[in-house]
């Protein structure tokens, strides 16, 4: 047993999390208003016990992070894991996204338009 989580144990890969790695996709409402959400997908553990010089973990499981972008700027964010990503995966699925809510049409940016995306908002990519 380790004090820090085990970095090389990954989730079993799923083609729908990796569809959003570092990924944007532009949203409309059917009022009209628009905006961007950017996916970050990464891998968490968690503390199931221990003392001091050792830790157990829980196996690792996918944490998609989103940005939420409105007017050019980052509005909101938010972190989604376990059932609640397994539900924002069925809505990608039908093409829409909800959010606070309210329901957006997704349709997602091409690598290249998520490559323009990242590095007009300075955006930092993140490869395991």
């Amino acid at each position: 047993m380790s004090w820090k989580p085990p970095e090389r144990k990954r989730p079993p890969r799923d083609e729908r999390v990796e569809a959003c790695r570092d990924r944007g996709a532009l949203l409309r409402r059917a009022d009209g208003r628009l905006a961007v959400l950017y996916c970050r997908v990464d891998t968490e553990w968690t503390c199931t016990g221990g003392h001091l010089w050792w830790r157990s973990w829980s196996a690792a499981r996918y944490r998609l992070g989103g940005l939420w972008f409105e007017g050019g700027d980052v509005v909101s964010d938010f972190v989604s894991t376990g059932q609640d990503l397994l539900t924002i995966l069925d809505d990608f699925d039908r093409g829409v996204f909800v959010f606070v809510g309210e329901q957006w049409h997704v349709q997602w940016m091409s690598e290249d338009g998520s490559r323009s995306f990242r590095r007009e908002h300075d955006i930092e990519e993140y490869r395991p």
